[in-house]
């Protein structure tokens, strides 16, 4: 079961509920597979029964203490060791820009809940770009933070020197919003932004159209702040960053065991490639004084903006293909910048060649490049309607759980409220009532829309099969905000013959 983006694997409802009205009051979010929270499984993108975890990550109890609410847990490639976002033991995750696409991974639910409009934001890992390749391919904000800064405690490891727990938002102003949660202060005496950078190496890796997006976009941020825009060399080629890169990843990999019952073939041979992984020192001795120059202009305020793929999201039926391995190992390389550094970085999306942008911070200066990132050029509204969202959530959660009284709620309490069903008409709350507590039926959904209508009106379609008698449907709301909030107006259920 779930939803029609294959988004997550328990859930979409309200699993974990807001503890507070706080300044996140509203928002829902999904949790990536490997982190853990309390009552749900982690199951780590494998197909064998996990237990519900004992305990609750603690970025994730920050969110809810904040006011947003948990409505689930999402895809992953397994033990997060993929970039395609196809190496998961149940269905992948549809990319809802182009189904035709990858969603990219290993953070591929989330990617895919958040750019569906099924939830705010969520909560993703990024090791070498698992949370910036996906949102490059689907076109939504993906931030991952300086190296250490987000708390991983109960979160499934990969390669913990480079390992960060980040998110992804539809918009920049969202993610801003969660990071005043997450992120600590930065650290005292950085400076102002003084120069965004383009890096003349990871330009030369890239076609000359989202060569030309990067150059672009940078030129537009350093307009939008009052400073210059500038191309550097870095002094080394690419591909070394990304091979002493891969080999330290793949070297720490390597060091934890895993169970791999049940593990795809394609990410055996991965453990299996870790298990050889050999180190270049040379190779490394050029690459740490090649970065560390990049840290030095950083750390006074230079903005350093690259793609955040080496193109547009690969056709799902290249991958396997020479092209695709190409890709695969440029994309690497380019965000492998960011994880030697342990540097925050932000990917913003573009609309033509659709091709995310990666602008990276000094490490410590997470707040700092959020609000950089917030003058960008062309960047999504913020999107209506999270209130809605998280009040049909609870509405699923309470009809799971038969709980009446949040049920009845929900409805609006004045004329019109009228529920057309199988089992009957209803023309008031009162009616409605009478209804469900003779007839309950707990679900699960498997095809979720909203529709914003305008602020104040809002349709949900869904389908869903009753659990029991397998028993499968539909059902339309029409959603209007009023002083209570966001009640129901009208609803309609009808059952597939």
């Amino acid at each position: 079961m779930g939803d029609q983006w294959n988004a997550f694997v328990v859930g979409p409802r309200e699993h974990a509920p807001a503890r507070t009205a706080g300044p996140l009051c509203g928002l829902t979010f999904g949790v990536k597979d490997i982190v853990d929270v309390a009552g749900l499984p982690s199951r780590h993108g494998l197909a064998a029964e996990a237990p519900p975890a004992e305990a609750t990550n603690s970025a994730v109890t920050a969110l809810l203490d904040a006011g947003a609410s948990c409505v689930g847990k999402t895809t992953t490639d397994q033990y997060a060791f993929s970039l395609s976002g196809l190496d998961t033991a149940g269905s992948a995750p549809v990319n809802p820009r182009d189904p035709t696409r990858l969603t990219g991974g290993s953070s591929s639910g989330s990617a895919a809940a958040v750019a569906s409009g099924l939830v705010s934001f969520a909560l993703a890992t990024d090791t070498a770009g698992s949370i910036r390749v996906p949102a490059s391919y689907c076109g939504i904000v993906g931030f991952r933070p300086s190296h250490g800064a987000v708390p991983l405690d109960h979160v499934g490891p990969l390669a913990p020197s480079f390992d960060t727990l980040g998110w992804f938002a539809a918009d920049v102003h969202t993610a801003a919003r969660v990071g005043d949660i997450l992120l600590p202060a930065d650290t005292p005496g950085m400076p102002k932004p003084r120069t965004v950078l383009l890096l003349s190496e990871a330009l030369d890796a890239v076609d000359q159209a989202t060569r030309a997006e990067v150059t672009r976009f940078a030129e537009h941020l350093a307009k939008a702040l009052e400073i210059p825009c500038r191309t550097i060399s870095a002094g080394v080629h690419l591909d070394d960053v990304g091979s002493v890169f891969r080999a330290a990843q793949l070297t720490e990999i390597a060091a934890h065991q895993r169970d791999l019952e049940g593990v795809l073939p394609a990410i055996r041979t991965r453990f299996a490639d870790a298990a050889t992984a050999v180190e270049n020192p040379q190779q490394q001795a050029r690459v740490r004084v090649a970065l560390s120059g990049l840290k030095d202009s950083l750390d006074q305020g230079d903005l350093l903006a690259l793609p955040a793929a080496a193109g547009a999201a690969p056709r799902v039926t290249a991958v396997g293909a020479e092209e695709y391995d190409s890709h695969r190992t440029t994309t690497i390389a380019l965000n492998a910048v960011a994880g030697l550094l342990g540097a925050p970085a932000i990917v913003l999306p573009t609309y033509e060649p659709h091709t995310g942008i990666q602008l990276v911070g000094a490490p410590g200066a997470d707040r700092a490049l959020l609000t950089s990132a917030t003058a960008a050029p062309d960047q999504p509204r913020q999107r209506h309607g999270d209130a809605l969202r998280a009040a049909f959530y609870q509405y699923e959660t309470a009809l799971t759980e038969g709980d009446i009284d949040t049920l009845d709620s929900f409805f609006a309490s004045s004329d019109p409220c009228i529920r057309f069903a199988p089992d009957g008409s209803a023309y008031s709350r009162e009616q409605i009532r009478a209804l469900r507590v003779s007839r309950a039926a707990p679900r699960e959904l498997t095809r979720i829309e909203f529709a914003a209508l305008d602020q104040e009106t809002a349709v949900v379609a869904a389908e869903f099969i009753r659990t029991g008698s397998g028993v499968s449907g539909f059902q339309t709301q029409t959603w209007q905000h009023t002083s209570e909030g966001w009640r129901i107006r009208m609803a309609h259920v009808s059952l597939r013959t």
